[in-house]
């Protein structure tokens, strides 16, 4: 079983925030947003923006902007693929939308709606709007993000997929991704903790030791993993071992991990990766 980012993710633990957030204010934001006809109050808004050193995103560079009904910590709009609000709205923790572009293209722009989808199987519905600037004003300061955007779909929607119509201005705080601290690549990333960690983790897959699984995960993970116990139920173990070979291989064929601070990617190939947290001092799998 390879880690491939097709999950989703859970709200993570809170990092150490830079110097200089405490200082921001908290974002606001004005406007009306209806999903399938639905309103959804909106209170306050976030940004990030992601500088792609892992080379795995779709652009160059990743704005993301998060007008909810709730406050949400910048950690939440964090990761590669699924931000933690992500799962937040799954979970019905949060109301809103999130908009993803890069901020050199503003033509371009992925919209997800954040909220609970009625089967909890699905994925959340997310539109792309393309062809033209939707922003009537986009300013981008070193620590602050001000824009109006408005968008109406013409189609009828579905429960599934709802139609989204909004009018919004939004004066955010900007956060960054934290500073690359380690960029291993070859022998070396096959040296890493890392590494070391997926050896380990290939070792309890195949004896199907989920109790020393779980130790080696954070808790997102051993959320799917409890999901995945649930679904297989007498084929866990088989199941197990066969993952457990995936994991080994990946960890003698890594090409790269990139480290900020206390999390990590490791990369084995053109769109596969796994991420990393550390925990109290231990590295730990967040897939």
């Amino acid at each position: 079983m390879k880690a491939r980012p097709v999950v989703a993710v859970a709200l993570l633990a809170f990092f150490l925030l830079p110097v200089h957030a405490a200082a921001l204010d908290v974002g606001t934001v004005k406007g009306s947003l209806k999903a399938g006809g639905k309103d959804i109050p909106l209170k306050y808004s976030i940004a990030y923006q992601l500088d792609n050193a892992e080379g795995l995103l779709d652009r160059p560079k990743e704005l993301r902007i998060v007008l909810t009904d709730r406050e949400v910590p910048q950690q939440a709009l964090a990761g590669i693929a699924f931000p933690p609000v992500m799962q937040m709205a799954r979970e019905g923790k949060v109301q809103g939308i999130m908009l993803r572009l890069d901020p050199a293209d503003r033509k371009n722009i992925v919209v997800t709606l954040l909220a609970a989808p009625s089967d909890p199987r699905m994925s959340l519905s997310n539109l792309t709007v393309g062809g033209q600037d939707r922003f009537k004003k986009l300013d981008i300061a070193n620590n602050r993000v001000i824009g109006e955007i408005a968008y109406k779909e013409s189609r009828a929607g579905s429960a599934d997929m709802p139609s989204l119509d909004f009018s919004i201005s939004f004066n955010s705080p900007l956060f960054n991704d934290p500073a690359v601290t380690a960029d291993l690549k070859g022998e070396a990333a096959r040296k890493s903790p890392q590494a070391q960690l997926l050896r380990d983790k290939a070792r309890a897959l195949a004896k199907g030791d989920f109790d020393a699984l779980r130790k080696l995960s954070t808790e997102r993970a051993n959320k799917s993993t409890d999901a995945f116990l649930a679904q297989a139920g007498p084929q866990a173990k088989a199941f197990a071992k066969e993952a457990a070979v995936e994991v080994e291989k990946s960890s003698r064929t890594l090409e790269r991990v990139v480290v900020r601070g206390d999390r990590a990617v490791a990369i084995v190939g053109k769109g596969e990766w796994m991420t990393f947290i550390r925990e109290g001092g231990q590295w730990k799998t967040d897939d």
